[in-house]
């Protein structure tokens, strides 16, 4: 249970199926008027639709999409051969280019459309027009043409064009040109003979491409066939089955006849850029060719490897060959070093050359060394001075001279030649110092030229494939697996419209009648009750129709009767800890049916014998007495005003068929009522009342207009509190509430009056009356039947 706005409401609870069909079932005219006036127009409206055909197509691309380009060489390959890369999502961007379409339509004359007008539809006739439009020139190709064709015969026929208000026309004759807006045209007949119907009559329509490009892609789809396959499914919709067939034939075709052109235009392309860079290839090879010549050239470079070996040897015998002379010029040093000694000057033999190689200085030293060992043999034999000593002596001096000058032209000699053998060991170092560099360079220079000279034989090879590729026949890349198959018409789709009319039909009453409960602010049902107030509820009490008394309910065995029976037995359970009955009947408003509701209840109260006074309480519009024709002069506002002081004498009538019941009228009609309950004798007048009856009845005055009612709650010990169906306004229960949640009102239980049978009011209660026994018959046997389409004429 929660509270809104004062009002108890129970969550989760839904309404009864039954309850809410029978609501809608009620209004069944205007679901039958809907749903006719909804089916005709679902018919108007396929009669009026151009039947849509779809066909189908499936295309091929050849290739495996998970191969790819593993090295350089393969990119350059597909780059030149124009090998296709698979990739179906450009494919399908191919297949739905402007180019391509446009292309189509430019070729098979797709922009041309024949129509043959009928009383309600107009039909795309295509290939079974019995003419065919041809366009020798345009004046303005960006401005479509329309033009009406009748009275077709043999001769010609009869054209016309236009708007409603302007209308021109004029003969033509088959296979001449005529000029329409500046335009050549020319209408060649497909038939041989015509019936002369004047009735009928074709329209042309002719395009630009553009347009009628833009016109077919926006019903032409292309989507891969399947995750495992190079296929795409092609199709397209169209007003005549023919046009979708060879609309999609003609963009396979094209598709492959742009693709076959392409690589025709790729190959040839190809041929002359690889010729093109055939020649510069050349000549960068013939450059890279004279810098290798000259390098060699400017660095004596013939076979770097081997002249790299030779001069390291070179270097090595040289590097020897210095030694050895610095060993003979350290020999000759000191030889030298020995003649100019003066210790050594006289007697003393000169030492071997030691390894000098010069003949003329070992002659020398030989010559000197003989010539000091003969001197010094006659040394002994003859004395210093002897000529013989003397020549020895003088020619010992002359060899050392000879010696010593021999000396010195050998020093100088290995001088010479040390300083030679060190520049050509300079050189040799040299070129060995620069043999990384060259190196280098050389190897530089031949990459270059390795790679240079490979690219110039690869563009030799592959311009001998393009050549051969150019002249013999193309293998093409898409197949188109079948041809376009038909199917329809698919629109419109007769079951799908009947069934969303049929929908509409039953969905407009049921939104008319949704929305009519939407702005129905007044009580319809038990359900709009109880869901707002957490009052007992006692139960409902059904309309009647035509003029019924107000005493109605103790004879009847009909429903009417079995309801206030109900309502007795709900009093009896729902109050049976109070001894002495005090009852207050009471509504917020005038006219919802309280003083109808309180003689009936005090009739079947009484019914078992009970005793029951029914008390007319409400002083401003008394009711009870009128109805039941009690004429008195004396009533309850006497006593209680003390024109009356004996209780017997305020006693005014009882009913005749029920004794048990006594009725006090309300009596004259004070000036101000509010004041009479505040007199002392109300006190004494319930005292006496409880003495003598098992129930009281009060009718009280509308609660929500006087305070009445609030006075004499004092003094009862149940309210019944009356509301009627489509009556009392949603809102005034909230005044119900607050008079419950305040207990200005104490014990209060509800009723519902004047419900009406059936759903037309949100309300079903025909399963009592349905039970066996308990039918709707009147006291003589006649059926009575309570639908909401009468209207309420009961006085309550």
């Amino acid at each position: 249970m929660s509270t809104i706005n004062g009002l108890v409401e129970e969550s989760g609870k839904g309404k009864d199926i039954k309850e809410i069909l029978t609501k809608y079932l009620a209004f069944y005219p205007l679901f039958i008027i809907s749903l006719a006036i909804c089916l005709g127009v679902g018919y108007y409206y396929i009669r009026i639709t151009p039947p849509l055909y779809k066909a189908t197509a499936t295309i091929l691309v050849k290739g495996n999409s998970s191969e790819g380009a593993s090295s350089n060489a393969d990119l350059i390959e597909s780059a030149l051969s124009g090998k296709p890369q698979i990739n179906l999502s450009n494919e399908i961007l191919q297949l739905t280019s402007d180019n391509l379409m446009q292309r189509v339509v430019a070729k098979y004359g797709f922009n041309i459309s024949y129509f043959i007008k009928g009383r309600v539809l107009t039909s795309d006739i295509y290939h079974s027009s019995p003419f065919r439009l041809v366009v020798k020139s345009i004046k303005d190709s960006l401005t479509p043409m329309q033009i009406t064709i009748n009275e077709l015969s043999a001769d010609g026929g009869k054209i016309t064009y236009g708007s409603e208000k302007d209308v021109h026309s004029f003969i033509f004759a088959w296979n001449k040109a005529f000029n329409y807006s500046g335009s050549t045209l020319i209408l060649v007949p497909q038939a041989i003979g015509f019936n002369n119907n004047n009735n009928i009559k074709y329209i042309v329509q002719w395009k630009p491409v553009a347009q009628a490009a833009d016109e077919l892609l926006s019903t032409f789809n292309a989507s891969p066939l399947d995750a495992k396959t190079n296929a795409i499914q092609l199709s397209i919709i169209s007003e005549n089955i023919g046009r979708c067939k060879e609309v999609l034939d003609a963009i396979c075709n094209e598709f492959k006849m742009v693709d076959m052109e392409e690589r025709n235009l790729l190959s040839e392309n190809t041929v002359a850029f690889i010729d093109e860079r055939l020649n510069v290839i050349s000549n960068e090879l013939k450059g890279v060719e004279g810098n290798l010549e000259r390098y060699q050239g400017s660095q004596s470079i013939i076979d770097i490897k081997s002249q790299s070996t030779l001069s390291f040897d070179n270097s090595n015998s040289i590097s020897n060959s210095i030694k050895e002379l610095n060993i003979q010029q350290g020999i000759v040093t000191m030889i030298m070093a020995y003649f100019n000694n003066t210790a050594n000057n006289s007697g003393k033999l000169v030492p071997s050359s030691l390894g000098l190689n010069d003949p003329t200085l070992a002659s020398l030293i030989a010559q000197y060394n003989e010539l000091q060992l003969k001197l010094d043999r006659e040394s002994v034999l003859v004395g210093p001075n002897n000529p013989t000593i003397l020549d020895m002596n003088n020619q010992l001096v002359n060899l050392k001279k000879s010696i010593i000058e021999s000396l010195g032209s050998i020093s100088n000699s290995l001088k010479l030649q040390e300083r030679q053998l060190q520049e050509h060991n300079t050189q040799y170092r040299q070129f060995l110092s620069s043999l990384p560099h060259n190196e280098r360079v050389m190897q530089g220079i031949k990459r270059k030229q390795s790679i240079t000279e490979g690219l110039y034989l690869y563009l030799l090879q592959k311009r001998e494939e393009s050549a051969i590729s150019s002249t013999s026949t193309i293998i093409a890349h898409y197949k188109q697996i079948n041809k376009a198959k038909g199917f329809g018409p698919i629109k419109p789709n007769k079951s799908t419209i009947y069934i969303s009319f049929v929908m509409l039909g039953l969905l407009i009453p049921i939104g008319i009648v949704y929305l009519r409960d939407l702005l129905n602010d007044k009580v319809s049902s038990q359900d709009d009750v109880t869901r707002r107030l957490p009052i007992p509820f006692l139960g409902n009490i059904s309309h009647v129709s035509g003029k019924v008394n107000l005493l109605t309910s103790y004879k009847r065995r009909d429903l009417l009767g079995e309801e206030f029976r109900m309502i007795r037995t709900n009093l009896a359970f729902l109050y049976k800890q109070i001894d002495k009955k005090v009852i207050l009947v009471t509504s917020t408003l005038g006219n919802e049916g309280k003083s109808f509701i309180s003689i009936n209840i005090a009739s079947v109260l009484a019914m078992p014998g009970k005793k029951v006074a029914l008390l007319e309480f409400d002083f401003r519009r008394p009711t009870i007495s009128k109805s039941l024709n009690i004429a008195s002069k004396k009533g309850i506002t006497d006593y209680l005003f003390g024109g009356i002081h004996n209780f017997s004498e305020l006693y005014q009538a009882s009913h005749k068929e029920i004794p048990s019941l006594h009725i006090y009228s309300s009596g004259p009609v004070p000036a101000d009522p509010g004041d009479v309950l505040l007199s002392e004798n109300l006190n004494k007048l319930f005292t006496e009342l409880k003495k003598r009856y098992d129930y009281v009845i009060i009718d009280s005055a509308p609660s929500g207009l006087v305070s009445d009612a609030f006075l004499l709650g004092e003094y009862s010990d149940v309210v019944l509190y009356v509301i009627r169906q489509r009556f009392t306004s949603k809102k005034q229960l909230d005044f119900i509430y607050d008079l419950y949640y305040t207990k200005k009102l104490i014990n209060v239980g509800l009723i519902l009056n004047d419900v009406k049978v059936g759903g037309k009011y949100g309300y079903y209660n025909s399963n009592f009356a349905n039970k066996k026994g308990y039918n709707n018959a009147t006291p003589n046997g006649k059926k009575v039947f309570y639908w909401g389409w009468r209207k309420n004429t009961i006085e309550n």
